[in-house]
Parts: structure tokens; sequence; C-alpha cells
């Protein structure tokens, strides 16, 4: 979630109750959700599909939904090189997904679908949340539920979450192998 400021509205409604924001985010998500479902399991990863996902989570709240990010941030590469860096993303996303032929392989492919999106942070907001809605789709897609990588408020659950990211960074990607592996559930 962005810097939320009551006296500038960071969204288009003019939400100054931060509770009623979560909420209408929360919704977009699961709205969101609920459309991937409908998707054909020969989707290809794109740029239009990343960012369609994007705009419909947040499109009705904000105006930076459905657009790449402009602006330098302490993660996330330059805002110059994100098409690019999210076009060869997708291009490694459609190999992985495309080539799973067991639990291992989709763990890998559920693995660089999420890090890599957040590592890219290719958008002002939201990065975590799309970046685990195109994981859930994958999962989805082979037959799973929905994965539970993060959890919002702040404990050890969280903590494991970032420490997982951070590894991932450096380029161990045990933890959030792990993480990905014991919460894979066949729907």
């Amino acid at each position: 979630m962005g810097v939320f400021d009551p006296d500038n509205h960071d969204n288009l409604l003019g939400i100054t109750d931060l509770d009623e924001l979560n909420r209408l985010e929360v919704e977009g998500v699961l709205d969101t959700q609920q459309h991937l479902l409908e998707l054909e399991t020969n989707f290809a990863f794109d740029n239009t599909l990343i960012l369609n996902i994007h705009r419909a989570v947040f499109g009705d709240l904000y105006d930076w939904a459905g657009k790449w990010r402009t602006i330098e941030t302490n993660i996330g590469i330059e805002p110059g090189k994100i098409p690019f860096a999210v076009m060869e993303y997708a291009d490694q996303a459609n190999y992985l997904k495309n080539k799973i032929s067991g639990q291992d392989d989709l763990i890998h492919c559920l693995f660089f679908v999420h890090h890599r999106c957040t590592q890219i942070h290719p958008f002002n907001n939201g990065n975590g949340r799309t970046a685990r809605l195109l994981t859930d789709l994958i999962a989805n897609m082979n037959g799973y539920q929905n994965i539970q990588l993060y959890v919002r408020e702040s404990g050890e659950g969280r903590d494991q979450y970032k420490r997982a990211l951070r590894a991932a960074d450096n380029y161990d990607d045990s933890l959030l192998k792990t993480m990905i592996r014991e919460r894979l559930r066949l729907f």
C-alpha cells in the first residue's frame, strides 16, 4: 500500500478513511482473482496482461494504476528499464510455465514469477499484490489453490516472507521455494 495522505487524497475517490481504502483495495484484488480464474490455461504472460491485472485491481482508486513506475525508489530497477525488463520477465515466465512437468518445475516457476516481479518493482505501488496474483494464476492453472505467501500484519509470517525475498535478491532461492512448497494445496 502506498503512502496514504488524508490531506492530499492519494486516491481518485477522495477517501480519507484508511480502513475504507484498504477495504476497496481488497475488493479489487478479490474481483481480479475471480476474473483470472476465467483465463484459458494457454494464456501468455506479456506486458499487457501485467498492466491489465494491475489496472483491474487499482484502477478505480488510483491514477497510477496500470502504468509503469516513472520515479526512483529504494527498491526495484531504474524506471526507464522497466518496460524492457518486464518483457524479458514475461518471456521467461512463459518459458517456465510451458515446461512444467512436475512439482519441482512448478515451484521453480512460481518462485521466478513472484520474485522477479517484486525485484523489478514495476509499479508505484501494489507490486507485491500483483506478484501474488500472477503467482496464484500459475498455481491455479496447475490445479493448486492460491498460495498465501504474505501476511499483511506485522509478525513472524511477514518477517519470514521479507527474509525470503531478501535471500532471493542475493541468489538464494531456498527460503522462498520452501515457503511456496509448504503452501501448495491442490484444489
